[in-house]
């Protein structure tokens, strides 16, 4: 019997893990699926709390990387995973993201001659310097198999020179994720929860340190928020050490009536949130996949998108920091301005499947 570990370092990568384990139990009787996963969190349970409606599978591994520089959670987790892979000796190690724990595993086990299937692979933003696409690329290279969500993707491994016989395109393991959970989301109360109401509204949710650390940038999305709240409801989340840290410093009597300020809320009531929109205003890359696939419209402040399908197919239009540029989208999206939008190629639920099914023959 073959032997495979699945590592991701976020929930939200876990989420995809969670579709490809689904994906393996149809071959139980050849392959033993173990999940591995790493948080900054000192327990599991804290930085799963988020998603306790959602039915992740046991997780065999759990890596707290805690808190430090880049070299200091890459080191650590290298060190942690090293043993993951001495006690286990897995035929294969399968990577979500681009995290450092999620390049510390792909080191360690290239340095063990562990083979590595990436289902995140060819994602670029091209902002050479940025952590996390150092990750990225360095990632890819180490990887046999790469398994890609989008045609942009594609293009540049092979632009990277990566062999087209070790690309495979097979959808987005997050979209087999909503369809799982989609007559959970059309069910959530979360309307009731919120009293909401029929009321329209727009759904901010920031979870960058340039946005919600620079005062620079929180200063303009406050502004920002507090000028829109005039004409819809804004509903705006934060993570929850960002929420802590700002309620203490009075952030919620800063912000006008029309502002629901919060904390995180269950993954389902968030899809839900998020298919009921108005428009998310965000600066997270997989909320620029949700909304794509929920056919929502989406406001993306950050410089880049290493998600170019969500732009160049899906409902994402990307601003940079421009919060005035921003505020005028949502503005034209109350008007009844939308950017139209499709559901990408091979996001059918499928992803997971055809993944599986592809590392099944080579392990074969």
């Amino acid at each position: 019997m073959k032997k495979v570990i699945s590592f991701a370092a976020t929930p939200q990568n876990l989420l995809k893990i969670s579709a490809i384990d689904k994906a393996f139990k149809k071959y139980r009787k050849e392959v033993k699926h173990l999940i591995c996963h790493a948080g900054n969190e000192e327990d599991e349970k804290a930085s799963l709390s988020s998603f306790e409606d959602i039915d992740f599978p046991r997780t065999s591994h759990y890596i707290s990387i805690g808190f430090g520089s880049h070299a200091a959670q890459t080191a650590k987790t290298m060190l942690d995973f090293e043993k993951v892979l001495l006690e286990e000796s897995p035929d294969l190690v399968i990577l979500s993201g681009h995290q450092d724990a999620t390049l510390a595993c792909g080191i360690t086990a290239s340095k063990m001659q562990i083979p590595i299937a990436h289902i995140d692979a060819g994602l670029r933003s091209f902002e050479k310097y940025n952590p996390e696409e150092i990750n990225r690329n360095l990632t890819d290279v180490l990887c046999e198999y790469h398994f890609v969500s989008e045609h942009s993707a594609m293009k540049n491994l092979r632009d990277e020179g990566e062999d087209s016989d070790n690309i495979f395109f097979t959808g987005n393991p997050l979209v087999d994720v909503l369809e799982m959970y989609w007559s959970d989301m059309e069910e959530s109360t979360v309307r009731d929860t919120l009293k909401l109401g029929d009321e329209n509204y727009i759904l901010a949710t920031f979870h960058h340190k340039e946005n919600l650390e620079r005062k620079q940038n929180l200063a303009e999305i406050k502004e920002m928020i507090k000028r829109l709240s005039k004409t819809c409801k804004v509903i705006w989340l934060l993570p929850d050490y960002a929420h802590k840290k700002l309620i203490k410093k009075g952030l919620d009597k800063e912000l006008a009536p029309g502002v629901l300020l919060s904390g995180p809320i269950p993954y389902i009531d968030f899809l839900a949130l998020m298919y009921d929109a108005e428009v998310v205003i965000t600066d997270s890359e997989g909320i620029q996949e949700e909304t794509t696939y929920l056919g929502a419209q989406c406001i993306t402040v950050r410089k880049y998108t290493e998600r170019i399908v969500t732009l160049d197919v899906g409902t994402n239009q990307l601003v940079g920091f421009d919060f005035e540029k921003a505020e005028k989208l949502a503005e034209d999206v109350l008007k009844g301005i939308l950017k139209p939008g499709r559901i990408p190629e091979m996001w059918d639920g499928k992803a997971a499947k055809r993944i599986v099914e592809v590392l099944i023959d080579e392990m074969d």
